[in-house]
This record gives structure tokens, sequence and C-alpha cells, in this order.
């Protein structure tokens, strides 16, 4: 009775790790960056796959602020009005940069704040990136099977 019991235990053992490595491996996310601008040590990038846009005046994406002077990098997921020229940020994690550590994340959306160079000290980074994906978005109709996995 007692090998049963082992082998009972041993069968269940290997299915929960097998269903703890299958969550974490679906919870994780493939991310296709590409280099969009800097500015001050602090690069912008847009995960291509993360491009959701029908036409209309919004446009959606993650985007990951890189900042390896404080071995940072913030990835938000940012909401574009095309017609008040405004972003926002919806949803942010934070990771260490160098080890991709997830060490927080939000999805209390920040104000929404105008892109375009008419808003008083405002550069143009985000315009760029918002530029960037629009016509990313005309040229390619795919998603890539490429990129580093993050949770």
């Amino acid at each position: 009775m007692k090998i049963k019991a082992k082998k009972y235990m041993a069968v269940l053992m290997v299915f929960m790790l097998t269903i703890s490595l299958s969550i974490t491996a679906f919870a994780a996310k493939r991310v296709d960056r590409r280099f969009v601008d800097s500015i001050d040590h602090t690069g912008y990038y847009i995960d291509i796959n993360s491009i959701d846009y029908a036409g209309g005046d919004k446009l959606a994406a993650d985007i990951y602020i890189v900042k390896p002077q404080f071995n940072v990098m913030f990835m938000y997921t940012t909401e574009f009005d095309l017609t008040d020229k405004s972003y926002q940020f919806v949803y942010t994690k934070i990771y260490k940069y160098d080890t991709r550590e997830l060490t927080s994340q939000s999805n209390i959306a920040a104000p929404k704040v105008g892109y375009s160079r008419i808003v008083a000290g405002n550069n143009n980074i985000m315009e760029n990136v918002l530029n960037f994906a629009l016509e990313w978005n005309r040229t390619h109709i795919y998603k890539t099977k490429q990129g580093e996995l993050l949770d």
C-alpha cells in the first residue's frame, strides 16, 4: 500500500510541476522591441507585436523606456489618441534592465499627456514612437516570432 501511495505522490508531483511550468511559460510574453529614439541616455523602444491599430483615431502599443545607467526598464501599455494628439500610460511594468526581473507593476492609468510639439516644454519623442508604430502597421501585416520572453 505504501508503494502505491509513493507512486501516486510522485505522479502528482510531476503533474503539478508540469502545470506550474506551463503557467509560467503561458504568462511570459514574446516581446520584439525595436529602437525608435533616444534622449539624455534614455532609449525608447516599441514592441512591434503589441501594435494595435485598425484605423481611426486610437492606437495602442507597449512602449519600453530603458535607462541603463539606473539599471531599469519601464514597459508602458500606451494608448494614443490621434485626434487629441495625446497619449496615456494605462498599464506599467518595471524591470531590472540587466536581468529582466519584473520588480513592480500597476494598472493605474496615468493622466493623458500631449505628444505634439505644440505642448509647452514637451519633446517629440512620443510623437516619433507613434509615427514609427503607424508606419510599421502600414507596411507589416504580421507578428514576428522573434524577441525575448518577459513576464
